[in-house]
């Protein structure tokens, strides 16, 4: 999951071939920040995006 984060914190794209993220939903919060749902390695993630970075608030099962 840290790869994942400093690839988005980055701005990168991730490897072309099968994907192994993709993010299920985003939700603005206001300018700047917004809540996204990311699933990875079978889980689901939910990541808070704002100015200072990325912070995985929680994680859960793959629907």
């Amino acid at each position: 999951m840290t790869a994942l984060l400093e690839r988005l914190r980055a701005g990168l794209k991730l490897p072309a071939g099968p994907s192994h993220a993709r993010v299920l939903q985003a939700v603005p919060l206001g300018p700047g920040t917004r809540l996204l749902v990311v699933e990875f390695a079978g889980r689901q993630v939910l990541v808070g995006q704002g100015r200072g970075g990325l912070v995985a608030l929680a994680q859960g099962e793959a629907a």
